[in-house]
């Protein structure tokens, strides 16, 4: 069997669909093989006519490599990204010399290449390690998502990126996108990890909060499709809305006009009132956004998912859309009751509208309070609740720049600050959560078939849109009635089918269990409280402690052996401290004694009997809860 051969059938082993890639791929054509002065082979890649680039030394490619790992600092890193692979003697230096590292990914642009380094080099070691993961992407938005696929992983221990320059430098500006793609995806993920640890157990209660308003209201699907080839203009609440709000009144009625919660308020003072409201946040400040103006809300359609706050949904006096979400608890909720239509609501209500008027089949889907930044240095536009100022400060010893936020006590709060282009060319300021809100969106608009215009007048540029002023979007795409209120009065009046008596019996099961694993953690912490005084009185493991351990494991076993759904609503609500328990697997286990290596395993399991016991009762107080609620309902079944 050739190099090449080997190579490729150790990369099917690994990645069938990379494997099957990169055989269709045409090998570098631009490249010239150079044998090093101790005999193992290096590329020089031609660019543009010119003399081309060297990826690796002439005289020692792998003595480099030792050069090029030395200049970072890897001891405590778990997690290792790598931009670019060459010929890969970097990648193989990392694998032999840095067996910490639990997660290497190789991040390579040109397929071309990787296949010319698969026909010169044995990569067998690389192919076969598990902890390899490959990215052979050229577009940094795919980049990105892939990074993002592993974002809970990166976060529970330290991250770290290693560039090979040479191999960076073929792309010129292309690699800063790539750079800016990954960190991007990290800063994403890291937003999205705080909001699940922080506020993960809300969710769910939330969800159970809300069962009467799913049974009793129709599905976000049957809007699916009703706009096809429409205009549909979702309104967000960045401060420049205030130029160009007033206009909206225009549209009525020849566009479907999608508004955030937080933007009603300042179209209904305008006069104007918004075809559909979506809210989708989980807080109490969700409800505060319609604080003065649910009375308004009567002539008006709700979109809210599930985890809304429960008192937007039962206080809004309109009709109610409600839109499915993939979580567990809603997942197990689509087996007793039809499904109502699944809609990616990403990490903001505005991504929930743009999923919204993607699935009602808009075209195009304009933009227009989407700033994602804070022009004039204002976070909302005027009588949106909370409207704050924002200033850009400076620290008078270092130089450095943050963003400073005005809240609601008088106080000035700083924060990190990002600057990004606005849709001039000039810098804008905006924070780490509104920069995770752009990528995302950004994403979504890349994934659209659909053309996507920007008519916010201001704020952040956004990568796939159109930019117009919103008196262009109405003059040219907004001129024919289409119907807007008979759709939604048609769509609003579906009901979907609920198994009501069997979902019913199913939570006084649910609960029953639920009981039963609180008892078997509270075992568990007795059993592991004993474990952990034994193990730290002695230097080597007793009698007693591996008595102890036995328990702890048939302990265990009666927790972890249970129905998958119920497992993943625990796991739901234990999201701190299984993201504890991953920060406890990734220290660096092989720098530690004997000793501290089993009292780090005993704190990791003390984390899970915590976890579960505190998950457990509370879960099985909302689903009683729930129960009471649904106490009164009967069983609906409108297609029998």
């Amino acid at each position: 069997m050739d190099l090449y051969a080997k190579n490729l059938a150790a990369l099917k082993d690994k990645d069938p669909l990379l494997a099957k890639k990169i055989e269709e791929v045409e090998p570098l054509s631009s490249v010239k093989v150079i044998q090093s002065k101790v005999g193992l082979p290096t590329l020089r890649v031609g660019n543009n006519g010119d003399e081309g680039i060297l990826l690796h030394s002439t005289y020692d490619p792998f003595k480099e490599a030792k050069n090029l790992i030395s200049g970072y600092n890897l001891e405590k890193t778990q997690f290792l990204i790598v931009l670019g692979f060459g010929l890969g003697y970097h990648v193989r230096e990392i694998l032999k010399t840095c067996p910490w590292i639990k997660l290497l990914i190789i991040v390579e642009p040109n397929s071309s290449l990787f296949k010319t380094s698969l026909k010169l080099v044995d990569l067998s070691s690389v192919f076969d390690s598990q902890k390899v993961r490959l990215i052979l992407e050229e577009e940094p938005l795919k980049i990105q998502r892939q990074i993002k696929l592993l974002g809970d992983i990166l976060l529970t221990g330290k991250t770290s990126i290693l560039v090979h320059s040479p191999s960076l430098s073929l792309y010129k500006e292309k690699a800063l996108q790539i750079k800016r793609a990954i960190t991007d995806a990290i800063t994403w993920s890291r937003i999205n990890l705080t909001t699940n640890i922080v506020k993960g157990n809300v969710f769910q209660k939330n969800i159970l909060t809300n069962l009467p308003q799913m049974i009793n209201n129709p599905g976000i699907k049957n809007l699916f499709g009703k706009f096809k080839d429409r205009p549909v203009i979702c309104v967000a609440a960045g401060p420049s809305l205030d130029k160009n709000v007033h206009l909206l009144k225009e549209a009525k009625g020849r566009a479907l006009i999608i508004c955030v919660d937080a933007a009603l308020r300042t179209m209904l003072h305008r006069g104007i009132e918004p075809d559909i409201v979506v809210s989708i946040d989980y807080g109490e400040g969700t409800r505060n956004l319609f604080e003065g103006i649910m009375d308004k809300t009567e002539n008006l359609f709700l979109a809210a998912d599930p985890e809304v706050y429960p008192r937007v949904l039962s206080d809004f006096r309109g009709r109610k859309f409600i839109i499915n979400i993939r979580k567990p608890l809603t997942l197990w909720l689509d087996i007793f009751m039809e499904d109502k239509g699944f809609l990616d609501k990403g990490a903001s209500v505005a991504h929930a509208a743009f999923s919204l008027a993607r699935a009602v089949g808009g075209n195009p889907i304009i933009l227009t309070g989407q700033d994602l930044s804070y022009p004039g240095c204002f976070s909302h536009s005027q009588e949106a609740a909370p409207r704050r100022r924002m200033l850009v400060g400076i620290d008078e010893k270092t130089g450095k720049r943050y963003l400073l936020t005005h809240k609601g006590d008088g106080k000035w709060v700083a924060q990190k600050l990002i600057m990004v282009k606005d849709i001039y060319g000039n810098d804008v300021p905006t924070d780490e959560a509104m920069y995770s809100y752009l990528i995302y969106l950004e994403d979504m608009i890349s994934s659209s078939k659909v053309k996507c215009i920007d008519a916010t007048e201001g704020g952040a540029r956004i990568r796939g849109t159109e930019i117009m002023t919103l008196r262009e979007v109405i003059d040219r795409y907004c001129t024919e009635p289409i119907g807007v209120r008979e759709i939604l009065e048609e769509a609003a009046a579906k009901r979907e089918e609920v198994k009501l008596s069997e979902l019913k019996a199913e939570i006084k099961k649910i609960i029953l269990k639920l009981k039963e694993i609180n008892f078997w953690a509270g075992e568990g912490q007795r059993i592991i409280k004993k474990l952990y005084q034994e193990v730290k009185q002695r230097n080597s493991l007793s009698q007693e402690a591996k008595r102890l351990m036995k328990m702890s494991n048939d302990t265990k076993e009666k927790i972890v052996k249970i129905n998958p759904y119920i497992r993943a609503f625990l796991e739901q609500e234990m999201h701190s401290h299984l993201y504890l328990m991953k920060r406890k697997e990734n220290f660096r286990i092989d720098q530690l004694t004997s000793k501290k290596k089993l009292i780090n395993q005993v704190e990791k399991v003390a984390i899970f009997y915590d976890g579960v016991r505190k998950a457990s009762e509370k879960l099985s107080e909302d689903f009683q809860e729930a129960l009471e609620k649904l106490s009164s309902l009967i069983d609906i079944d409108l297609r029998s």
